[in-house]
This record gives structure tokens, sequence and C-alpha cells, in this order.
């Protein structure tokens, strides 16, 4: 019976490459007796190709006239984060996240400039990324996701890839390299240095005035940083659209995000599964048209003793498609009461119009355990984060007819 080995080869491939298996079981065999599932020993690295990866590494980024570090999702998948942050350190090399690995490092000690977001944006981190000659792609997804909107043309043959289990440096491929032995090899080979090193850190929006006026997406992120200010770091749970972006302008924490397939409807179940893995309270950042597809998830909150703070951005519209197809006829939604279906589920909703509401909603929600807690806020049609508008107006640039 080919069973145990499938198995374990299924497993051996789960931790190796940190990713999703699928074991399918015949509903007819679930209660057939199995051998014993023995786990494939992990495959040998080539001690000698792996330290000649790691001089080439060092000699390309000592050369460079203006080295830079890129961090993406495979660092958290592996575990590294820490790791990598001394070795930003040791290299002196100023780092910054992927669009799609934002949130990492935020715990850590590293020098951390931000997240490249190409035209969309800080014009000193795209200059950092887009003319380094000696650009260090650590776990880092090649894809449109993390670079189709860079103003300037980034050269892949001139930047180190480390990737997928190997390492790619101009015309050539170092195989079998996992990320993990990687860094620790870098780590062995890089000195200790109590040499100071530091970066200019992003600012973020804070101190938000609450006063009777209408609510927009930056209002929403400086209110968050001004509650994490007091009470500390939340990790977030974001769904795609302009909460994602407007994630952007909150302080560096923990952030879950659909990035690479943009996939509406990901932020309530994933601040649920986040409680579930960590047991930290989660902020949950949805749409209102995310919400209806599946909000209502949060009526399992009541059943496992969940009580993230969902905060739904609603502006009764599909805003992220309209501001790249205006001339459609189906952007406008009705404006649903959000915050009176909360008690249905469980929870308690409160729908906020004005900034004072905003605050005191937080406050109120911060102060309440054991349910969740759904804050309705209404934005008014057409307001985007000034993070959204840069890059809409990016990518609306460089796709222009030249």
């Amino acid at each position: 019976m080919r069973a145990p080995v499938d198995i374990a080869r299924a497993l051996a491939n789960c931790l190796r490459h940190s990713q999703p298996v699928y074991i399918e079981i015949p509903r007819d065999m679930v209660a057939e007796p199995c051998l014993e599932v023995i786990p494939t020993p992990a495959p040998p690295i080539d001690p000698d190709a792996r330290d000649a990866c790691v001089t080439e590494i060092l000699k390309c980024l000592c050369e460079a006239a203006s080295p830079a570090l890129m961090v993406g999702v495979e660092v958290r998948r592996f575990g590294l984060e820490d790791k990598v942050a001394e070795l930003s350190l040791r290299l002196a090399l100023p780092v910054v996240t992927s669009f799609m690995g934002i949130g990492l490092l935020s715990e850590a000690n590293a020098p951390l400039a931000g997240t490249y977001l190409g035209v969309a944006g800080s014009p000193e981190i795209t200059q950092l990324v887009e003319h380094s000659d000696g650009l260090f792609l650590l776990g880092v997804i090649v894809s449109d996701t993390n670079f189709s909107v860079s103003d300037k043309k980034i050269d892949m043959r001139k930047t180190i890839q480390a990737l997928g289990g190997q390492v790619t440096l101009g015309y050539h491929t170092y195989a079998h390299i996992p990320l993990a032995a990687l860094v620790d090899h870098l780590l062995e080979r890089v000195p200790v240095t109590n040499k100071a090193f530091v970066v200019k850190r992003p600012s973020f929006p804070y101190s938000m005035v609450a006063v009777e006026a209408s609510i927009t997406p930056t209002d929403i992120a400086t209110a968050v940083n001004d509650l994490m200010a007091v009470h500390g770091k939340f990790p977030i749970a974001s769904d795609i659209g302009d909460c994602l972006f407007t994630a952007l302008d909150i302080e560096h924490t923990a952030l879950l995000a659909p990035g690479y397939y943009a996939t509406m409807g990901f932020g309530v179940p994933a601040g649920l599964g986040l409680q579930t893995a960590t047991g930290l309270r989660p902020l949950i950042l949805v749409g209102d048209g995310a919400f209806q597809m599946t909000g209502w998830e949060l009526g399992n909150c009541r059943r496992y003793g969940w009580d993230p703070i969902v905060l739904l951005f609603n502006n009764a519209s599909w805003e992220m498609l309209r501001t790249f197809q205006p001339e459609s006829n189906f952007n406008n939604l009705d404006h649903w009461d959000f915050a009176g279906m909360a008690a249905g589920m469980g929870g308690d909703g409160l729908q906020v119009n004005t900034r004072a509401e905003l605050k005191a909603a937080l406050d109120a929600a911060v102060a309440t355990r054991g349910r969740f807690q759904l804050i309705d806020i209404t934005i008014p049609r057409g307001v985007l984060s000034d993070t959204l508008t840069r890059f809409v107006a990016g990518v609306k640039r460089l796709n222009a007819p030249k």
C-alpha cells in the first residue's frame, strides 16, 4: 500500500516549502489500517555549493555602491525575521519590505526604511530600491504584485534573488540552497559588529483631531495609530481594496492580507484564524463589499470565544473598482446597516459617521472583551486613502500610451 510513502512525501514537502499540501483519502478507505508513516529526511545540502554561494553574495554586496535588502513572504514562512534583522545590522544594509511582505520585521530590531510601493510609495524608498546596484531580494516573490508599479524597470539580472530553495545571481543559479540554510551560513560568515547602523524610519499619521467631521481612510489609520500608542500593537487582518492601502499608513505591526491574488472576502475569516492561531486579539480591516461576502463568519465568534475588533469601511460602493473603471454602472451599492446586524450574530455593533464618534467607538471596543466589536464606519463615496490615490495615478501613468 502506497499511502504511508505518499503521506510522508506530502508532509515533507509541506515542511520543506512551508506551503500547503493536499492529501485526499477516499471515504471508503478512511477506516482502513495503515502502516506507520516514516518521516522523509530533508535532502542534504552541499556545503561547498552553499559556501561558494555565500562568498559570491558577500562579494556582490561589498562591491555595490548602494546595496539594499528587500524581504518578502518566505522570511515569515520559515520563521527567519529575527535572524534577518541581525543579518541586516551586521551587513549594514537598509531594509524594505515588499508589498506582499508588509508587516515583516515589525517586532524585530532592524534598520527598516518602510515598504516598497514603486510610484505609489515614498520617493526615498523608491530611489533606494530602483537605483540600488546590489539589491538583495530575500524571500521576495518576483511578481506584478511586488514590482508592477516600479517607476524605473528593475534589472533582475543585477539583483540577488533567494527564493524557492535556490539563489540566483546574474545568469547562474545555486540550486538546493534553502533560505534558512542560506541565512544561517551568512550569519556564520559575517562577524558581529558593535557599529550602530540606522536609517530614516517611515513616518505615520498620529493625533487625529476628534471633531464632527466626516471620516476618510487616512483618519482610520490615524485613529488606529493613536489607539496602539496607548494600548500596544494589535495584529491586523486586512481584506483587499482601500483597507489594505490604509494599512500601509498604520505603524508596523503583524499583518495578514491577500496581496498576491487580491482575493476579496479574506479579511474576516483571516482575522478569526489569526486569533485562533496566536491567541491575540486582532483588528480586522474590511470593506462593505467584502463584508457582504464573508462577514457573516463573525457569527461563529460566540461559539469559539473570539472577540476581534472589526473596522468596516462602509462607502456603499465597490470603490477600488470605481478607481480603475469609473464608467461602470455596478460600482454603487446600497448602504447596509451592518452595525444593526451585529447583535443577531452575538456581537456589538456601532455605526460611526464622524471622527469624534470613531475615537469613542475604538475606545469602547478595546475596553470590551468577550464579544466581537463591529465598528461600521461611514466613508463618503469617492474618498480614497492617500496611498491608493498615488497607486492609481501611478498605474495609469505607467500604462498611458507613450
